[in-house]
């Protein structure tokens, strides 16, 4: 018991002395410790120039052979896909019935509430001509994209 209280107050002798230590200052003309610490926060100021920089005293050369190139194994990004063509919309008429009184035969369409009678050649709407009038169909031009379409009317040929 009597050599543990001697260690212990042999430790706080060293810790008292090293305390103690730490305050003196070495002259008188510099201020306290805190407070030289707080004045160099305040100025301790880095200004860095990236432009400036050079590796171990010389500048940057970039004429030779770059030993260390950038290389990238993730797949090359897809091309855009390209435009898809403009297609015809769906024709908005529905066939209703034939008239076929010894001339050119005419078709009857429906298109909404409203019924037409259509010939060959024929524009409708200033969109569709009708190039072709059969008993199984009706061909349709559709004017803006100059694409043919056509009606299949359901009857035999």
């Amino acid at each position: 018991m009597k050599r543990q209280h001697v260690l212990l107050g042999a430790l706080l002798l060293a810790l008292g002395a090293a305390w103690w230590v730490a305050g003196l200052d070495d002259s008188d003309e510099q201020p306290p410790r805190r407070a030289a610490r707080k004045s160099i926060q305040r100025e301790a100021v880095v200004h860095l120039d990236v432009a400036g920089l050079t590796r171990a005293g010389r500048a940057v050369e970039s004429d030779g052979p770059n030993l260390f190139p950038v290389r990238s194994f993730l797949p090359p990004p897809l091309p855009p896909p390209a435009p898809a063509a403009p297609v015809a919309p769906p024709l908005p008429f529905r066939y209703s019935g034939m008239l076929e009184d010894g001339g050119a035969p005419a078709a009857f369409l429906t298109s909404g509430e409203q019924i037409r009678v259509v010939r060959a050649g024929d524009v409708l709407d200033g969109r569709y001509r009708v190039t072709a009038l059969s008993r199984s169909r009706i061909d349709f031009i559709y004017l803006p994209l100059n694409e043919s379409q056509s009606l299949m009317t359901g009857a035999m040929p």
